[in-house]
C-alpha cells in the first residue's frame, strides 16, 4: 500500500524531465513539414533564418516563428521571410504558426547554419474533423482528446508527479484528504479502476489507511498517455461502478537517451535505447524517502518510519508492421512507513508495508481495416499491516486475458468484439502480538475468475453526429451470476459548439473480502444505473464544458464501524462539473475547474440514507501555468468542503468504562480544505543532445493547517484534529539529461 506521500517522494525526482521534454524531439511533427534548403550562416545575433509558405510554394505574411524553450519569437514579412533573434544555443524547439494553418515544428540545434522551410497546411473546416471530447472525459492538457501526457501530469502544481494528484484537479474527482484515492462522482475510491495496455493494476483493497486513501498507478514517464473518464466509458470496459484510468505504456524511444535525477526525497535514473529499427528497449528505477524532508520541516503527525520505497521498470518494444507492435512492460514498487496516533482513540501505531506490479505483453496492429489486440498480464499486490497488536496480510495476484477484434468498414463504421478472461487469487491473513508471542487470528483464501464479452459500433455520420453503442456480459464465481449492461453514448458537433450524452448500466463484484462466508447466491453484484449530458463550446487550447449527471446505485456491499460486511446498500450521486481553460499568449495558460456533488448512500448496518464519504458538495481548482524567460512557473490554487464524518457526541459509562455515543452517520463534515502550491523549473542545453534541469516545489505555501480526521481522547470527551501531514513542505532537485 502506498501512502501518499511515498508515492510523492517516489516520483517527484521524475518531475524533473517536464521541462526535458521540450527539449526532446516531437513525435507528433510530421517529418515532411520542414525541410532544411542551402543558404548562408546567419549572422550573430540571429538564431534562425527562413522561409514560411504553404504547400502550392505560396508566402504565408505574418506568421509566427517561436522558440519554445525561451518564447523568442519573430514574424514573417510580406514575402514570408523570417530572421530569428536568440541568445539560445543547443537543442531547441522551433515553430511556426500562421491563422488558418496547422502548426509546422522541428527540432535542431541552434544556431542554425542552414536556412529552415515551413511548409504549413490549411486548417481543414472545423465540421470535417470530430473532435468533441466523449461524454464524462476530461483532459489536463490544451488539447481536444481527453489524454495526460507525462509533461502535463508533471507540470500540475502539487501533483508531485503523480497521475492520480493530477486527475484531482479535474472535474469529477472529489478531493476527500491528502492522499491519492479517486473517489469520482460521488463513488467510493474501490470503484474506479485502473488499467495498463488494457491490464487490470491492482490497487490495494480497502485502501484507506490513516495518512488518507491511496490509488495505485505508476511513474507517468513510463507512459504515452493517460485517459480519465468519470464515466459514461464504452462496452469494452467492465467491473467499474465509477471511473476509469487509462494507461498506455510508452513506446520505443526514437534514439539512445538517458537521464540521472536527484533531489531531497531521492534519486533516480532512466536509460532508452534503439538497438535496431525495429526494437526499442527502455529501463528505469529510483530510490525514495522522506527522511531528509521531515528533518528540515518537521511533520505535523509522528512517522515511524519514515515514508520509504524504490521502483523498477522496463520495457521491451517490437514494431511488427507499419502500425502495429509487440509490447513487454514490467513495473515493480515497493514501500514502507508507518503512522504514530493512528487510531481514534490512544495511540496505536499503524504501519504497512508494500510490494506491488505488474508485468504486460500486449499486441496491437491497424494496419489494415481489421485491428486486432491481445494481451496477456500478471498483476500482483502483497501488503503486510500492523495496527497496535493486530496484524493482516493481503496477497493478491491477477492473471489476465484479453482478446479484441476490430473492423472499419468502407463506410466509416468501427465494429469492436472482444473477451476478456480475469482470475483473482485473493488471501488473507491475520495476527495478534501479545509480547514477543504472534499468534493466528484466521486465515482465508477467496479464488475467482471473471470472464467477459462484449460487441460496440462507433459511426459518424455527415451532420457530425457519433454514435456509439454497445453491450456486455460478465459473470464471476464469486457471485455465480450474469450481467448484461447496455451502454449507449452520443456527440454532435456544429462548429466550436458540441453537445455529448450518454447513458448506461454498470456492474462490478465487491472485494473479496466482503465474501468471506457467505454462499455465493447472497453475494450479489453491485450496480450502477447513470446519465449524463454536456455542452462544449471553444477551441483546442481555450474553451469551457458543462456537465450534469445521475447515478443510481444498488446492490452495495460496504463496512459497518466494526467492519462487518453488509449488502443491500441504495444511493444516489447527481451533480454539475465545469471546466474552463484559457491560452492567454504562449507563454500563459490557465484552467479552472469546479464540481458539484449530492451524494447519499445507505449508512452501512442501517436503513438510514446518509451523505457518502465522497460527498463533497464543492471542490474547485486553478491552475496557471508562465513561462518566463526559459523558466516554467506552475501555480494552482484549491478548495474543497470538507468531507461527512460520524462524530461522537457523548460517552455511556453504564458498563464501568467509557463507550462512544455517536451522531448520526455522516453528519458531520471536516473544515473547508484549502491549499496554494507552486512550482518552477529551468531548463539549459549541455551541447548535443545534454541538458541540465533544475527544479523546486512548494506544497502548501500559506501553511494552511488542513484537518484530514479527528481522534478523541481515552474518554471520548474531547476531539483532537488530525492535520495533513506536513504543514509545507519543499522540494529541489536537478536531472542530467544525456
Amino acid at each position: 500500500m502506498r501512502s501518499p506521500l511515498c508515492i510523492l517522494a517516489t516520483l517527484v525526482p521524475s518531475a524533473a524531465l517536464a521541462v526535458a521534454v521540450r527539449a526532446l524531439p516531437a513525435q507528433g511533427a510530421p517529418p515532411s513539414s520542414v525541410a532544411p534548403t542551402p543558404a548562408p550562416a546567419p549572422a550573430s545575433s540571429f538564431a534562425a533564418r527562413g522561409l514560411v509558405r504553404t504547400t502550392d510554394g505560396r508566402p504565408i505574411a505574418a506568421a509566427t516563428v517561436v522558440v519554445l524553450e525561451t518564447l523568442d519569437e519573430t514574424r514573417t514579412d510580406s514575402i514570408g521571410r523570417f530572421a530569428l533573434p536568440s541568445a539560445h544555443r543547443g537543442l531547441a524547439t522551433v515553430v511556426a504558426r500562421g491563422v488558418g494553418f496547422v502548426p509546422a515544428t522541428v527540432d535542431v540545434t541552434l544556431p542554425v547554419d542552414s536556412a529552415l522551410t515551413f511548409v504549413l497546411t490549411a486548417r481543414p473546416p472545423v465540421l470535417s474533423q470530430f473532435v468533441v471530447v466523449a461524454a464524462g472525459e476530461y483532459t489536463i492538457g490544451g488539447g481536444q482528446t481527453a489524454t495526460l501526457t507525462p509533461l502535463d501530469v508533471v507540470q500540475t502544481p502539487g501533483a508531485a508527479g503523480n497521475i492520480a494528484r493530477a486527475i484531482q484537479t479535474l472535474p469529477g474527482a472529489q478531493g476527500v484528504d491528502e492522499g491519492t484515492g479517486l473517489f469520482v462522482r460521488g463513488g467510493d475510491v474501490t470503484e474506479t479502476r485502473v488499467l495498463v495496455d488494457d491490464a487490470w493494476l491492482l490497487s490495494p483493497v480497502r485502501a484507506d489507511n490513516p495518512t488518507g486513501h491511496t490509488t495505485t498507478t505508476v511513474n507517468p514517464f513510463l507512459l504515452d498517455r493517460t485517459v480519465f473518464s468519470s464515466g459514461g466509458f464504452g462496452a469494452g470496459y467492465g467491473n467499474a461502478l465509477s471511473g476509469l484510468v487509462r494507461m498506455e505504456s510508452a513506446s520505443a524511444p526514437l534514439r539512445r537517451s538517458g537521464s540521472v535525477s536527484a533531489s531531497i526525497g531521492g534519486v533516480s535514473a532512466a536509460f532508452g535505447a534503439r538497438p535496431t529499427e525495429r526494437l526499442g528497449v527502455r529501463v528505469a528505477a529510483g530510490v525514495s524517502t522522506l527522511s531528509p524532508l521531515i528533518a528540515v520541516f518537521g511533520e505535523a503527525q509522528p512517522y515511524d518510519p519514515p515514508p520509504r520505497g524504490h521502483d523498477a521498470s522496463g520495457t521491451l518494444d517490437w514494431r511488427t508492421s507499419a502500425a502495429g507492435r509487440l509490447r513487454l512492460f514490467a513495473v515493480r514498487q515497493q514501500q514502507r512507513f508507518g503512522v504514530g496516533d493512528a487510531a481514534a482513540q490512544g495511540a496505536a501505531t499503524y504501519a504497512a508495508r508494500s510490494d506491488d506490479g505488474i508485468a504486460v505483453l500486449s499486441w496491437r496492429d491497424s494496419s489494415t481495416a481489421w485491428r486486432p489486440a491481445i494481451t496477456a498480464a500478471l498483476s500482483t499486490f502483497d501488503r503486510r499491516e500492523t495496527f497496535g497488536p493486530t496484524g493482516l496480510r493481503t496477497r493478491l495476484a491477477s492473471p489476465q486475458l484479453l482478446a479484441s477484434l476490430g473492423y472499419r468498414t468502407a463506410r466509416g463504421t468501427l465494429w469492436r468484439i472482444g473477451a476478456e478472461r480475469e482470475g483473482l487469487r485473493a488471501s488473507y491473513a491475520g495476527t495478534a502480538t501479545q509480547g514477543d508471542v504472534v499468534t493466528p487470528t484466521f486465515g482465508v483464501r477467496t479464488p475467482s475468475t471473471r470472464t467477459a464479452a462484449f460487441a460496440e459500433a462507433t459511426h459518424t455520420f455527415a451532420a457530425g453526429v457519433r454514435v456509439i453503442g454497445g453491450v456486455r456480459s460478465d459473470h464471476s464465481t464469486l457471485t455465480a451470476r450474469r450481467t448484461v449492461d447496455p451502454r449507449l453514448s452520443l456527440a454532435w458537433q456544429r462548429g466550436a459548439l458540441g453537445l455529448t450524452a450518454a447513458w448506461g448500466t454498470y456492474h462490478q463484484v465487491a472485494e473479496p473480502t466482503f465474501r468471506r462466508a457467505l454462499p455465493a447466491r447472497d453475494f450479489a453484484p453491485m450496480r450502477v444505473v447513470q446519465a449524463m449530458a454536456g455542452v462544449q463550446w471553444g477551441s483546442d487550447s481555450s474553451g469551457v464544458r458543462l456537465e450534469v449527471y445521475d447515478k443510481r446505485y444498488d446492490a452495495l456491499w460496504q463496512f459497518t464501524p466494526a467492519y462487518a460486511p453488509v449488502g443491500g446498500g441504495v444511493g444516489h450521486a447527481r451533480g454539475v462539473d465545469l471546466q474552463w481553460r484559457w491560452r492567454v499568449s504562449d507563454a500563459l495558460r490557465t484552467r479552472i475547474t469546479w464540481s458539484h456533488v449530492h451524494a447519499r448512500r445507505t449508512a452501512p448496518g442501517t436503513d438510514v440514507v446518509a451523505p457518502s464519504l465522497a460527498d463533497v458538495s464543492h471542490s474547485a481548482a486553478w491552475i496557471t501555468e508562465r513561462i518566463w524567460r526559459g523558466i516554467t512557473i506552475g501555480t494552482a490554487l484549491r478548495l474543497a468542503t470538507g468531507r461527512p464524518f460520524t462524530d461522537i457526541v457523548g460517552t455511556d459509562r453504564s458498563s464501568g468504562m467509557p463507550e462512544p455515543v455517536y451522531g448520526a452517520p455522516f453528519g458531520a463534515r471536516l473544515p473547508t480544505y484549502r491549499r496554494s502550491d507552486l512550482s518552477a523549473s529551468w531548463y539549459r542545453a549541455l551541447g548535443d543532445r545534454r541538458g541540465l534541469v533544475l527544479w523546486g516545489s512548494a506544497s502548501n505555501v500559506f501553511v494552511r493547517r488542513n484537518v484530514m480526521r479527528y481522534r478523541w481522547t481515552d474518554d471520548f470527551a474531547t476531539r483532537l484534529p488530525v492535520q495533513a501531514p506536513f504543514l509545507r513542505s519543499l522540494f529541489v532537485g536537478s536531472t542530467l539529461l544525456f
